[in-house]
């Protein structure tokens, strides 16, 4: 734009209604007005809308009210007079509550007789019990026939409702329900009368909706000259049901098994024989049942390459002498921990070769694994029977096999393996049994800090006879506790055994710690490290349940 003169100048908008130099006060005041208005306007619909949201968000927190945490007791026990009990602990969550709860087996003589006869048994009958784990208080129980031969629990699909326990009791083979205890399906087991644990997981065979399980039926007490045929059979999880016929798995002095997946994905079965370990795919087996689930298991090529061309099985490792393999997980593969009765070996599965060996002479427990380095492999603590109730706990490097820690402690026939629990720290917890001087009044229970190796915090507790043994997380992340459960020996005692009683104890880890105190690894050696420095290591810590 130009003016009269012919200058050029920045056009500008109207201001005020400002028209040629005069303001319009008309035009002024009704824009400033409607400004107002405008501002008003939005200032009352944002404050509806702020207490508009105050009141909903207090209206739900008084009808949602905040999930209260379960509260804790450090300690509990539970009592039954007059019984006996068996090495088994589960830890499932009955009562979905999301902390995990105890599972137990007793045999309830006459201070059980009204359990037994709510189900029409005459005592002593068995008692499959649940109780919650964070007071103690029995949620359930289950009266059954006796006698007792092996209970899993977490078993997927069983009558079609979750996890559940499976019980092989009598003549009998009984589904479970975790929540109430209630049976979902009985069906006698005159088939699998030598069935033995694990139980192996398979696919929805027979198409009714429910995951199918599966038991190896054979003998480990069998000898050439009275040979026991290998069998598999397999049945419904939804009703229990057989399906198919019996697979002979054709192999002779089979005296253990393990179910394993490769590094692919393929599953396998794992038989420990008289002469070494052999594998088998498990699409072998089950095709033989059913030809439609050859499409939903799958082979290991790898491993194939090795297998026999006749009967499909393939010999990992050779062994006269082999005594127990356990799968383990973590680093870059699986591996397969193979002890015989010298050695301690580790085989690689992808490769099928030993890694690595280590020489011992006769280990009394089954070895525990968690972290004492921090290299991410799991390390693996056995004990080493030295002979005059005298053991070697060990420690060994699970990349190289090497021995990182020992300790020798006097012990007695059986003691509790020992037990781990991870941190999130990159290490484990070990909590080891022995005694640490003659007196036989008196059991100790040590603690180890992989970071304070030189030092143990040792707890004294009363002689019992402990039956079984773990330590777990009862919630995700939190609450390390152990349980020790004590009494006769359910398999020893089939008469009624005065007033003993099955107790079932539960500890806090971290309570043990002021009620220990500090020993030496090794007497006499000079230990900069101090008791206080150690128990505050512990206090400090805080628990994982993601171990592998």
């Amino acid at each position: 734009m130009t003016d009269a003169s012919g200058r050029s100048f920045e056009a500008e908008p109207l201001k005020g209604g400002e028209i040629d130099g005069v303001v319009s006060k008309e035009k002024g005041c009704a824009g400033k007005l409607g400004l107002s208005h405008l501002l008003a306007w939005r200032t009352a619909a944002f404050l509806f809308s702020l207490f508009l949201c105050l009141a909903v968000v207090f209206a739900f927190s008084f009808i949602l009210p905040c999930p209260v945490r379960p509260q804790y007791l450090s300690t509990w026990n539970t009592t039954i007079p007059a019984a006996a009990t068996y090495d088994f602990l589960a830890f499932e969550d009955a009562n979905e509550d999301k902390v995990l709860d105890v599972f137990f087996m007793y045999k309830g003589f006459e201070a059980s007789r009204n359990t037994c006869m709510s189900a029409d048994l005459s005592p002593p009958c068995l008692v499959l019990t649940a109780v919650d784990g964070t007071k103690g208080q029995t949620l359930w129980e289950l009266p059954l026939v006796p006698e007792f031969d092996w209970v899993e629990c977490g078993v997927k699909g069983i009558g079609q409702k979750g996890p559940g326990c499976l019980v092989a009791h009598a003549d009998n083979l009984t589904a479970v329900d975790r929540k109430n205890g209630l049976i979902m399906w009985q069906q006698p087991r005159a088939t699998v009368m030598n069935a033995n644990l694990p139980l192996i997981s398979v696919p929805d065979l027979n198409a009714d909706g429910a995951e199918d399980f599966a038991v190896l039926s054979y003998d480990p007490e069998a000898t050439l000259l009275t040979p026991v045929p290998t069998e598999l059979v397999f049945f419904s999880g939804k009703s229990g049901d057989p399906i198919g016929s019996r697979v002979d798995v054709d192999v002779n002095g089979v005296f253990a098994h393990l179910q394993f997946h490769t590094s692919t994905g393929a599953p396998y079965l794992l038989l420990l024989t008289d002469s070494g370990l052999y594998a088998v795919s498990m699409q072998r087996l089950v095709v033989r049942v059913t030809a439609g689930s050859k499409s939903v298991m799958k082979k290991d090529n790898n491993w194939e390459k090795k297998a026999d061309r006749n009967t499909g099985f393939i010999p990992l490792y050779h062994s006269d002498s082999l005594k127990r393999v356990m799968v383990v997980r973590g680093g870059s593969a699986q591996a397969l921990l193979v002890q015989t009765g010298s050695s301690v070996s580790l085989l690689h599965t992808e490769k099928l070769e030993i890694l690595w060996s280590t020489n011992t002479s006769n280990l009394l427990s089954v070895p525990t694994f968690g972290h004492f380095n921090k290299d991410g492999i799991l390390d693996i603590m056995v004990e080493d029977d030295l002979g005059n109730e005298t053991k070697t706990v060990m420690v060994l490097d699970g990349k190289t096999g090497e021995v990182l820690w020992q300790i020798s402690l006097l012990s007695w026939t059986p003691s509790p393996r020992p037990a781990s629990v991870f941190t999130l720290n990159s290490i484990s917890v070990f909590i080891i049994w022995g005694q640490s001087d003659n007196n036989q009044t008196m059991y100790s229970s040590f603690l180890l800090h992989p970071r304070f190796p030189k030092l143990l915090l040792e707890r004294r507790n009363p002689v019992q006879n402990i039956i079984s043994f773990k330590a777990t997380l009862l919630e995700r992340g939190r609450h390390a506790s152990y349980f020790i459960l004590t009494g006769p020996d359910g398999r020893q005692h089939t008469e009624p055994t005065g007033t003993d009683p099955v107790i079932l104890t539960k500890r806090k880890i971290k309570d043990d710690v002021p009620e220990s105190e500090a020993r030496s690894v090794i007497a006499d050696e000079h230990i900069s490290d101090t008791e206080d420095s150690v128990k505050e290591a512990f206090y400090r810590l805080r628990f994982s349940d993601d171990l592998y």
